[in-house]
């Protein structure tokens, strides 16, 4: 995915406020309009993707809380009353590595 880039942004907009304030006659005002116009709903939906843009990072920091506490909390132990029971082996090792490796 690709991210909108915030200073274009903030710089298209700067030079349609400068164009809109510095108008003179060789703006007609049908192309002013229309650059309001679009100026309007580019900027909604900049803030939309800025709105969705926090709700990931919301989900991305939920989803990894919930990682850890499956694997801290469900996983490591089982692993650990395994390991105790001296029930090692080739197959027990990986499956430790693997959940190891989860965590970083």
């Amino acid at each position: 995915m690709k991210g909108i880039n915030a200073i274009k942004h903030r710089n298209l907009f700067a030079i349609s406020l400068k164009i809109q304030g510095d108008v003179d006659q060789s703006v007609d005002a049908a192309a002013l309009l229309a650059l309001r116009n679009e100026m309007a709903e580019l900027n909604e939906l900049y803030r939309q993707y800025l709105e969705l843009l926090q709700q990931l990072e919301d989900i991305v920091q939920d989803y990894e809380s919930k990682e850890r506490t499956i694997r801290s909390k469900i996983l490591s132990p089982s692993l650990r009353k395994l390991a105790k029971n001296r029930q090692t082996g080739a197959d027990l090792r990986m499956i430790i590595t693997s959940l190891n490796s989860c965590a970083h």
